[in-house]
């Protein structure tokens, strides 16, 4: 019994103890609908509070973010959820679901619910989600005779935008049975504008027999968007609630006059050869409505074109037109690839590198021939040190020409002695081909983002590794604005993209309180640069964070000037073009605020309804 009643002092004790301020935490829960059914295969990930908080640093809403990878775990069969060996602090936990948009497409990852929780030293927390009921969407195609038409491929087309640019993306296709009907039953999101589509495999032959006079041709079936539109202008969008099923979405396919078109495309002196036509507003989805090749010499010739807008797609760019009323002859596509540098100046000394190291003997040698290039032959290691940060464009580009691996070895010693904590990457983002490029450029140094970029529109973002007490506060292209940071490539030529960063970044932390004045957790706290005024630029505001238990959140890495500060409740979709339009109808509730460089500002607002 002494021994017994030694064990049970003993574990009284140890549970008497408060935990270690390292001990390892667990947050667990279980996921079910609005109809209380267990959401299965669901992603729940925690992230550090800090670390996945997304922000802008310009006033017009360039893009600034901080990222890092979540510690995830999938639902099981009964909804639950354990994220174990997580460290004391707060944290943002995240529930996404996980899809394929169709045969071959890449998985798309749609986050549906969130929360910020503070977790304790070694707290085992229980945290339970009710996740909104999917929708559905099913019914029946059919041809002007009212027959069912078998193996059509029937895709969704949802509108969103990324990059401040309204782009669609596809879900599908769903292929009808011998009854014609089709039904899309999971992963679909409430709230939000489908379009229904209609479509099949493009054609391989683009030059049918058709008479040059177009009272000849007989009309063809079209793609067909619900209920009877051969456009998606003049389409109409589904808008789903939550577990909402619409059985009844039937879709008729629709016949119109054909139009042929010819050209010829040529790249650089060399002819293309693979080439797509899409409808425009599909440009960049998998839909195609021709696929083909030129010929030997570049020309092209296609036909079954029905009225309306159309983009020309190769692998080195596209080119735009319109069929209206009749064939079209010469639209051609000449493609030269771009050639862009990028140029960093500094408004002012750009911020301390914090804990550099000291500069090893291969890293002085790569700086002292750049200082050489500069005629600068006696530098000192400050002098060194500052071409980290501002060397000249035009040094580095006669060096990348005389010596070939220069740009590698500059490249290694900017990563390893330009703040390698604290660096923001310097990237382009577009569409404007099917590989859909993403070209990335990291500061303090310049150089060339990459030679032969095709040309088309590309969005400028920043990404930062750390925290940093720097903004944008210019950028232009050969001289002239980059306007919402959408920059607009031509054919051929060569550019220069200028940064003009400065240092001296705002901080704002928000205070949510509710009607009774008290503090509100897990509420969705926006700072929007006051030059916002549409969907497009808003889409591209990603100062916004969520609020811990204690009701606040604090923004960083704001460029000085005046800002409206909102939160709410309700769950904002960024790339959604209904949410961004109930974002912009309670921008009048904001709270209007101004900052000036290096302010610390303490802000509390109410919570806004959309």
């Amino acid at each position: 019994m002494r021994c017994g009643a030694a064990v049970l002092f003993l574990a009284g004790v140890l549970a008497a103890q408060p935990s270690r301020p390292d001990a390892k935490g667990t947050i667990r829960g279980v996921l079910k609908d609005t109809d209380g059914i267990p959401a299965i295969g669901l992603s729940v990930g925690a992230t550090p509070a800090g670390a996945g908080l997304r922000f802008a640093t310009a006033p017009d809403g360039m893009r600034v973010n901080i990222g890092i990878r979540p510690m995830s775990a999938d639902t099981g069969e009964d909804g639950s959820y354990a994220l174990t060996g997580l460290d004391p602090g707060t944290y943002a936990i995240g529930v996404a679901r996980e899809r394929t948009n169709g045969i071959g497409a890449e998985r798309e990852r749609i986050t549906i619910a969130s929360r910020q929780v503070r977790l304790d030293p070694g707290q085992d927390m229980t945290l339970d989600f009710v996740i909104p009921a999917s929708p559905a969407i099913g019914g029946h195609v059919r041809n002007e005779k009212d027959e069912p038409v078998i193996d059509a491929f029937v895709w969704l087309v949802k509108p969103q935008y990324q990059a401040g640019v309204l782009r669609q993306a596809v879900i599908g296709p769903k292929v009808t049975g011998e009854d014609g009907a089709y039904e899309f039953a999971d992963t679909l999101e409430p709230n939000r504008g489908y379009y229904v589509l209609v479509d099949w495999p493009p054609p391989e032959e683009l030059a049918p027999a058709a008479s040059a006079d177009l009272k000849d041709r007989e009309p063809i079936e079209v793609p067909t968007y619900y209920p009877s539109a051969t456009r998606m202008d003049t389409a109409t969008p589904m808008v789903l609630q939550p577990g909402e099923r619409r059985e009844q979405v039937d879709i008729k396919i629709a016949t119109a006059p054909f139009y042929c078109v010819e050209g010829k495309m040529q790249i650089a002196g060399a002819p293309s050869s693979n080439f797509a036509i899409q409808e425009a507003p599909l440009a960049g989805t998998r839909l195609a409505r021709l696929r083909s090749y030129t010929a030997n010499d570049g020309t092209y010739h296609a036909c079954g074109l029905s009225p309306g807008p159309y983009r020309l797609v190769t692998d080195a760019g596209f080119t735009e037109f319109a069929v209206s009323a009749s064939d079209l002859q010469r639209v051609d596509l000449v493609m030269d690839k771009a050639n862009l540098w990028l140029q960093l100046d500094w408004d002012g000394d750009p911020p301390p590198p914090p804990g550099t190291p000291k500069l090893d003997a291969a890293a002085e040698a790569v700086l002292r021939k750049l200082a050489g290039e500069m005629g600068m032959a006696a530098a000192s290691q400050d002098d060194l040190r500052k071409l980290l940060t501002q060397p000249s464009m035009e040094a580095v580009m006669r060096l990348e020409r005389s010596d070939p691996g220069f740009v590698g070895d500059w490249g290694r010693v900017t990563g390893q002695f330009g703040r390698p904590m604290d660096l923001v990457n310097v990237s382009l983002a577009g569409d404007n081909t099917a590989s859909q490029p993403s070209l990335t450029v990291r500061i303090p140094f310049s150089g060339a983002f990459r030679n032969a970029i095709p040309a088309g529109d590309y969005a400028v973002e920043f990404q930062s590794d750390g925290r940093i007490d720097a903004y944008p506060k210019e950028i232009s292209y050969n001289g002239l604005p980059v306007a919402g940071g959408l920059l607009r490539l031509a054919p051929g030529v060569a550019g220069t993209l200028r940064v003009l960063m400065a240092a001296g970044a705002a901080t704002v932390t928000v205070r949510v309180t509710g009607a009774d004045g008290e503090s509100v957790q897990d509420a969705t706290v926006m700072v929007i640069p006051d030059s916002v005024t549409d969907m497009r630029a808003l889409s591209r505001v990603l100062t916004r964070g969520q609020t811990d238990q204690t009701g606040s959140c604090t923004l960083r890495s704001l460029a000085p000037g005046k800002y409206r500060v909102l939160a709410t409740r309700e769950p904002v979709h960024w790339e959604v073009p209904e949410d961004l339009r109930r974002m912009l109808l309670v921008l009048v509730q904001a709270k209007e605020v101004e900052l000036g460089s290096r302010d610390n500002l303490q802000v509390t607002v109410g919570l806004v309804e959309k």
